[in-house]
């Protein structure tokens, strides 16, 4: 069985459940089904690269650039604060943080990494979704941030973070992508067992959980369809 290495500190980890804990998903075991739909495991460990339990600094500057895009809207061939779409959110993150410069659309940025197995996600890694209707073609992209969780910018609430374990994830994932630039930062960086290695998390810039039952589907089921429908009109205009 697959299943997910999380490269997040304990500390972040149990923010992240915290800050999320309105979208907690079963916990099951990684595995391919005959629906094409990949299950990913949540119930996931927190040793980072090589055993360890801290990032090295290139991943932390990644998640510490990822996070202060929190809450932007979604746009359309944006790739700002006022206003981003999924591939720039990634595409901006890259560029700030370590002055990596990836491609503008979803398609040429999974062509760009070297293809990992799920098993092999680490931290800043990117993951790759076919939410329009070609689902032979990439369409969304997000970064993995660990313990289960990626960033992303969605086409019904802007920049959040979700669970790759959800349903919807899970029926279109497609791949995972390792940016191999990165490879440099690995050889360079010196991992530091110290505090000022944990990202930090600003809560007040977190939207908090939809309010809503465990037993109501609907309105989940309800917002991700949309999503679809309009992920599968803008790939009408991809390259």
């Amino acid at each position: 069985m697959l299943s997910l290495r999380s490269t997040l500190p304990v500390t972040l980890a149990l923010s992240l459940s915290i800050a999320l804990s309105g979208c907690r998903a079963k916990q099951n075991a990684a595995k391919q089904n005959g629906s094409d739909e990949i299950v990913i495991s949540n119930s996931i460990g927190t040793t980072g690269p090589a055993g360890s339990n801290s990032l090295h600094p290139h991943q932390k500057r990644l998640i510490d650039e990822a996070m202060t895009w929190m809450g932007t809207p979604y746009r359309y061939g944006g790739q700002d604060k006022s206003g981003t779409d999924c591939s720039g959110l990634t595409m901006q993150v890259y560029k700030n943080a370590l002055g990596i410069l990836l491609p503008r659309n979803s398609k040429k940025q999974q062509e760009f990494c070297n293809i990992i197995s799920v098993g092999q996600i680490q931290a800043g890694d990117l993951i790759f979704f076919t939410t329009g209707s070609d689902k032979s073609r990439v369409s969304h992209v997000g970064m993995y941030v660990g313990d289960g969780y990626f960033i992303h910018s969605s086409g019904s609430k802007g920049v959040i973070l979700s669970q790759i374990s959800e349903k919807y994830y899970t029926r279109t994932y497609h791949s995972s992508g390792h940016v191999a630039s990165l490879d440099k930062f690995y050889k360079t960086d010196k991992r530091e067992k110290t505090e000022k290695d944990i990202p930090t998390i600003d809560f007040d810039k977190i939207p908090p959980a939809d309010k809503r039952l465990e037993t109501d589907p609907l309105r989940f089921e309800l917002n991700q369809e949309i999503e679809s429908k309009i992920d599968s009109v803008l790939t009408v205009f991809l390259d």
